[in-house]
């Protein structure tokens, strides 16, 4: 069994907020090396900001993984502003 502590794996996320509502959701995927599944998640918000969701996807998927044993992540996003 290969210890999770040890293997890299990509996190892809996004945000999204209804132009309507304001209402925001947001959701990614964990996939590891040789881009298999190893998890997805996803959480309503309520009302908030673009870059407000795009953080709070990262920062789920990020603790996610971490709980679940996880130490090397690349981040994967969409969003220049938040990745800068």
């Amino acid at each position: 069994m290969v210890n999770p502590g040890d293997t890299w794996v990509f996190l892809f996320t996004d945000g999204a907020v209804a132009r309507d509502s304001g209402y925001a959701a947001i959701g990614g995927v964990a996939r590891d090396r040789v881009g298999d599944w190893i998890m997805g998640f996803n959480r309503f918000l309520g009302m908030c900001s673009p870059f407000e969701a795009e953080v709070w996807a990262i920062l789920d998927g990020i603790l996610i993984l971490l709980n679940k044993g996880y130490k090397r992540i690349t981040i994967m996003t969409d969003n220049l502003e938040v990745a800068q």
